[in-house]
């Protein structure tokens, strides 16, 4: 889907840095946080962050296993990595691993968000942003932050290809059939 001479994808950018720079014709696909893109005008939206703390250890093998998942609310982070498990084709160092603690906390303002939170209060915004994002034509919202939704990979994944299918490849093949 990016192989098209339409298609422009710009990386580590913020998109508020080239917004003005956008024409009314050309398509977007906004993933960042939706109450951001309309200027916080509905309301701030609450979301979780995470913080991660990285360790080398002095042991062949930590947890047997990529990723452990920690429910227990004594347990103060909600998991670990274990990045050698992810490739066990590949030759490990001996005595040594590296692992990284995922801490779930809430979203300040200067903190990248990960996930929504859901609330009530989030409730009402999101449905003013929803009925806001329609207006707004030839951009598309995805992803979690996009769309304001929980979305494990696997249906992240589905949702971007239906999304691309159902909503961009229209608007590309209309700007095309327009030039």
């Amino acid at each position: 889907m990016l192989c098209s001479d339409l298609i422009t994808v710009q990386l580590n950018m913020d998109f508020e840095n080239i917004r003005a720079l956008l024409r009314p014709d050309q398509v977007v696909v906004y993933t960042g946080p939706l109450d951001r893109y309309f200027d916080y005008k509905y309301g701030h939206l609450a979301w979780q962050t995470l913080d991660f703390e990285v360790a080398v250890l002095g042991v062949s093998d930590f947890q047997s296993i990529s990723v452990m998942n920690f429910a227990d609310i004594e347990v103060p982070f909600t998991r670990i990595h274990e990045f050698k498990h992810l490739h066990p084709e590949r030759e490990a160092a001996p005595n040594r691993t590296v692992i990284m603690k995922e801490y779930s906390r809430t979203a300040m303002k200067e903190d990248e968000p990960y996930y929504p939170v859901n609330s009530p209060a989030d409730r009402s915004t999101i449905k003013l942003l929803r009925i806001a994002t329609k207006a707004e034509g030839s951009v598309t919202f995805g992803g979690r932050l996009g769309s304001y939704q929980y979305l494990d990979m696997h249906m992240a994944i589905a949702v971007a290809l239906s999304s691309f299918h159902n909503e961009v490849a229209p608007l590309l093949s209309n700007l095309r059939e327009g030039s």
